[in-house]
């Protein structure tokens, strides 16, 4: 059940208030991000910049994908 859709928020306040409170990776440990993105199940993780892995991190958490 979606609790945002009761409280009456739409997809896209759900989707900014998501955005808003997302971790600050950009100062994260490239270690952190590379664990973090192994939960997530981002492929491709071992060849990625730690730019390409903020980057992968912020969609998975947009819901993105």
């Amino acid at each position: 059940m979606n609790y945002n859709k009761l409280s009456g928020e739409t997809d896209r306040q759900t989707s900014t208030r998501r955005l808003h409170n997302a971790p600050k990776y950009d100062k994260w440990r490239r270690d952190d991000l590379y664990h973090l993105a192994v939960q997530k199940g981002i492929k491709n993780r071992a060849n990625m910049s730690n730019e390409e892995l903020v980057a992968a991190l912020r969609h998975a958490q947009s819901g993105a994908g």
